[in-house]
């Protein structure tokens, strides 16, 4: 099997190094810019204060009923004919 052995040698012309070697630069680039801007992972997202991440969500949970309440007081409010709506005429626009 040995004596089948045969050497293959590819040339790679001049554009193609130089392709190939920028695009690695560039993707060094990249990883150092990564790790760079290091964004912080979910275990040091955790550290904020607990009191402080309780507080905002009693906040949100707060709107949310506010805004649901409003809601579903707006058919009682349209069926009882308070509000009145009226359609206007576009104003002519000034020549240019």
């Amino acid at each position: 099997m040995t004596g089948n052995r045969r050497d293959v040698r590819i040339r790679v012309d001049r554009y193609t190094q130089v392709c190939l070697t920028v695009i690695a630069v560039l993707l060094t680039v990249l990883i150092v810019g990564l790790w760079a801007d290091f964004t912080p992972s979910a275990r040091s997202a955790r550290a904020a204060d607990d009191a402080t991440a309780a507080e905002a969500t009693k906040q949100l949970l707060e709107a949310q009923n506010k805004t649901t309440a409003a809601i579903e007081r707006l058919p009682d409010v349209l069926r009882s004919g308070e509000v009145k709506v009226q359609v206007m005429k576009r104003p002519a626009r000034p020549e240019e």
